[in-house]
């Protein structure tokens, strides 16, 4: 079992390049998507994190691991994990190499995406999204037809309360701070893998590829 990791501030690109990987032949991991089929099956783990979850405690890094641990454990030898948006902290990082290493797979590449911060926040504060259909626009790189108006169903468009540009930096600022002792981390084991993502998501792609392929 191989497993690859994807990290980099918002707005750099990492739900396309993940979208694009997954083509790739590799198997997104969403701790999100996996709380809430552990939830559903009502497996001892998954009532285990609903217990704190109902009382408004965060589900600890232990039992978000063990939850991992039951998607991985029946995977077959030869497949690939993707891990976006995980792990967020030292602690989870090193839960999650515990984990591989438990399962006899390695963590081959972390995936970095850079990209300037003012560009990520003309990225994402001109972003709008239609009330309606949730469909996706920007004011300079693709505006709809009718300013403020959905091209497909009329619904009107929207700017999320966390893509104004003060929440933005704020996001981009905790992001920095909360991901400084994972690249050390992951320096240290000579496994991050820097790309520029101020491009294309093509771009991305290839560069992100030329690392995994080489």
């Amino acid at each position: 079992m191989n497993a690859i990791i994807l990290l980099g501030p918002p707005g750099a690109g990492k739900g396309s390049l993940a979208e694009s990987l997954v083509r790739e032949g590799y198997t997104h991991v969403s701790t999100g998507d996996m709380l809430r089929e552990a939830f559903k099956n009502e497996t001892a783990v998954g009532l285990e994190a609903k217990s704190y979850m109902d009382r408004g405690a965060l589900v600890p890094d232990d039992v978000i691991i063990n939850i991992i641990r039951e998607r991985l454990g029946d995977a077959p030898a030869d497949e690939k994990f993707m891990f976006d948006g995980f792990p967020r902290t030292l602690n989870q990082a090193q839960g999650l190499d515990q984990l591989i290493t438990d399962l006899n797979g390695v963590i081959t590449h972390v995936i970095m995406m850079e990209c300037p911060d003012e560009m990520i926040i003309k990225r994402l504060s001109g972003r709008r999204i239609c009330r309606s259909c949730g469909a996706v626009y920007h004011v300079t790189n693709k505006p709809s037809k009718v300013d403020g108006v959905c091209d497909f169903d009329g619904g009107e468009l929207y700017q999320r309360d966390d893509d104004n540009e003060d929440t933005v930096r704020n996001r981009l600022s905790v992001y920095t701070e909360q991901t400084k002792p994972l690249v050390a981390y992951y320096a240290d084991k000579n496994l991050i893998c820097p790309i520029d993502a101020s491009g294309s998501i093509q771009l991305s792609v290839d560069s992100a590829l030329s690392y995994l392929n080489g």
